[in-house]
């Protein structure tokens, strides 16, 4: 173990980015599998952010709040991404989603904390212009579109106020999850008194659907997940649960020294992807601090986890995601004593006949490729190096492409990677 720190110690440590010179030809020569290869990139430029994304395959579109527009861009050719247009949609946009030549997208334009509003705007692929608004009552977050095409999941987060009473929920009005038919017509799923901590003011984080048509949704604030069937009955619940974290760095000190650790640490996920119609997997990023007996502060895991819909954890990756990419150079010293590298991201796909893990490191500006063809013991076959803050990640298996967008970076914004 000390021989190992030792080694550790003189690695150079990063802000943002991966190490310059840092040395990972040991870690990837271990991989024998295929591997993916950055082959484009976007730049949105100093006054924009790429936050969420999706595609076609042929049209990406992006979330950019800093303008309060949905962008599009060509990739077409995924070496030489090409702007097409900027769609104004009169709010914050918080998330988008693409089927059969729309776009969905969720615009959040609440006036305050207490008075949330926002709105879903379906915009053509055609002409690009906003054909439908569907108005929402509440703040949304994410927003998926059920594989079948027949409806859209919503989460209406109603976000807290975190300078109100050190940001502690509950903090009313609750948020819920709203479930969108090919009409336009809104129905509301109740997940309020299911939670743990602030069962009266559940905050719906992400949400994503699977070949049943059923909803899995995480209330990150509350440590909570919960799956609906599409009319928004409750399937299952259960706590996203703790972790007891070993050999970590959880110490500011200029170094990557895992020496640290930390009990009772609540998972606490942001997104979650479902990998079959039994089993999803969850980025634990954490975003609360609370403090409750046999628990650590400040919630997020450092990794991610595979559960069963029934609650049952196949996998947790434990201390071995941030570690890994911190042996290899990616580790963000300042956010050490906080959340350490941030897993905030998933997505799955299948590529070769594999199926793959994706798991994004916000503060580590790297991505975690992963075979999961044995659900209970993934393997790390590549760590993938983007722009700077990778938020959303895409998995385009008809394509062979795999892409992030990275929203504090002005040039490397939309990375785009080759199988």
């Amino acid at each position: 173990m000390y021989l190992e720190l030792i080694k550790l110690v003189s690695l150079p440590v990063i802000a943002l980015g991966a190490i310059v010179g840092a040395d990972v030809s040991a870690l990837s020569g271990a991989f024998a599998a295929p591997t993916f290869e950055q082959v484009g990139q976007y730049g949105v430029g100093e006054d924009s952010a790429a936050e969420i994304i999706a595609s076609d395959g042929q049209i990406l579109a992006y979330s950019n709040s800093d303008k309060g527009s949905i962008d599009f861009v060509s990739i077409n050719d995924p070496s030489n991404p090409t702007s097409i247009t900027s769609v104004d949609v009169g709010g914050e946009p918080t998330s988008v989603a693409i089927h059969n030549g729309y776009a969905i997208a969720a615009i959040n334009t609440s006036e305050s904390f207490t008075n949330p509003s926002g709105y879903v705007a379906v915009i053509d692929l055609w002409d690009y212009q906003v054909v439908k608004e569907i108005v929402l009552a509440g703040q949304p977050d994410a927003v998926a579109i059920s594989p079948n095409g027949k409806f859209a999941a919503v989460a209406i987060e109603n976000e807290r106020d975190e300078d109100l009473n050190d940001g502690l929920i509950p903090q009313y009005p609750a948020g819920n999850v709203a479930i969108i038919n090919l009409k336009g017509d809104v129905t509301y799923a109740d997940v309020r008194g299911l939670a743990g901590i602030a069962p009266s003011d559940p905050e719906p984080e992400f949400v994503d659907i699977n070949d049943k048509g059923e909803i899995v949704v995480t209330l990150q604030e509350n440590n909570h997940l919960v799956v609906l069937d599409s009319s928004g009955n409750v399937i299952s619940h259960f706590s996203a649960g703790k972790v007891d974290l070993y050999d970590i760095d959880d110490t500011k000190d200029g170094y990557y020294m895992p020496v640290g650790s930390r009990q009772g640490v609540r998972r606490e996920p942001d997104a979650v992807a479902w990998i079959d119609d039994n089993h999803f997997a969850t980025a634990n990023e954490g975003d609360y601090k609370l403090k409750r007996r046999g628990e650590h502060e400040r919630g997020g895991s450092r990794g991610f986890t595979i559960f069963h819909k029934n609650g049952t954890i196949v996998y947790d990756s434990g201390n071995t995601f941030e570690n890994t990419l911190a042996k290899a150079g990616y580790w963000n010293d300042k956010r050490a004593e906080k959340k350490g590298v941030e897993p905030e991201s998933v997505a799955v796909g299948t590529y070769d006949g594999v199926p793959m893990l994706f798991v994004g490191a916000e503060r580590a500006n790297a991505v975690g490729v992963y075979n999961i063809s044995d659900l209970s013991s993934p393997v790390m076959t590549q760590i993938l190096p983007t722009g700077k803050a990778p938020e959303g990640l895409l998995a385009l298996e008809n394509q062979g492409l795999f892409i992030t967008s990275n929203e504090k970076d002005a040039v490397n914004s939309i990375s785009i990677f080759k199988f």
